[in-house]
This record gives structure tokens, C-alpha cells and sequence, in this order.
């Protein structure tokens, strides 16, 4: 996979993962109202679509699937929050963001900073996270698509 990695931010506990699938085509978020406990992406490679390992916990109260329009519809930004619970940080919410719309929250975003001790909590859940990001090829950009305004400048008149 060519690109840059970023991340990962987060809590430092938990499982090492570094998923290198190919060209992004869905994700699969299991969450509830406190956590997002799970999730697992499908890709296109070699023309193919594969399903990652899931990454982690097995908990699923709320199951959502994003599949991506491929390949006009790609990944455009990723937001999310983390709060401590009990003795890790974990991921409370998660929105990702493509060239036609977004997705989510999954889980309910952070405002006050409060820590969530849920009783039933056991700490399961996404500790960390980061991505790899690579330049998007001008071919498949449409400006007409674009949220970006562009103006055309005049030529001056000498």
C-alpha cells in the first residue's frame, strides 16, 4: 500500500494491527451508545472484493455496514472520540467522511470530556487507531462533484 501513515492516537493498549488490504470499498462498524467496539473493512484487490480480519472486541449491540460507491466514492476524513473507561481509552465514537457525504457518528461523540464508567463495561473495544492516506489521482476527481467552489479568472484586457 502506498502512502503515508497517520496515527495511530488513542489509548496504548490493546492488540497491534496494521491492515494493508488494497483500494477501500466498505467498512463495518459494531458499536453502542458508550463504545465502538469493532471494526472490519472490505477492499477491492486484483479485482476481487476481500473482507478483513474483524479488529476488536465481539460485543454488537448496533451493527452498521458503509459500502463505498467504488471506485467514484473514496474516504475524505475520519472523526471520532476517545474517553477513559475504567483502566483503558477507548474509541466512544466514530464518523468517517467521503467525497459524497458521511457516515455515522457511531456511538455518541464526546462534548464534556466526562469520563463514562458504564457498569457493564468490560473494555473491549477499539483502543487506538490510524491510516494510511495517499494523493487522490486528478482522473477521479469531478469538480462538478466537488464541494469546492473553483472560479474561472478572466483574462485582462491590456
Amino acid at each position: 500500500m502506498d502512502g503515508i501513515k497517520v496515527g495511530p492516537v488513542g489509548g496504548r493498549g490493546g492488540s497491534y494491527w496494521d491492515e494493508k488490504g488494497g483500494e477501500l470499498a466498505g467498512i463495518f462498524v459494531s458499536y453502542d451508545e458508550d463504545t465502538v467496539y469493532s471494526l472490519q473493512f472490505m477492499y477491492y484487490k486484483s479485482g476481487k472484493l476481500i473482507m478483513s480480519d474483524k479488529y476488536g472486541g465481539r460485543q454488537c449491540e448496533s451493527y452498521s455496514a458503509i459500502v463505498l460507491d467504488y471506485p467514484s466514492e473514496f474516504l475524505t476524513s475520519i472523526s471520532g472520540s476517545f474517553e477513559r473507561v475504567k483502566k483503558s481509552i477507548l474509541l466512544t465514537s466514530i464518523q468517517f467522511g467521503t467525497n459524497k457525504g458521511s457516515y455515522g457518528p457511531f456511538g455518541t461523540p464526546s462534548t464534556d470530556g466526562n469520563v463514562k464508567q458504564p457498569s457493564t463495561m468490560n473494555c473491549n473495544g477499539i483502543e487506538s487507531i490510524g491510516f494510511y492516506v495517499k494523493d487522490i489521482p486528478s482522473s477521479v476527481i469531478k469538480l462538478k462533484d466537488s464541494p469546492v467552489k473553483v472560479k474561472k479568472e478572466r483574462e485582462e484586457k491590456d
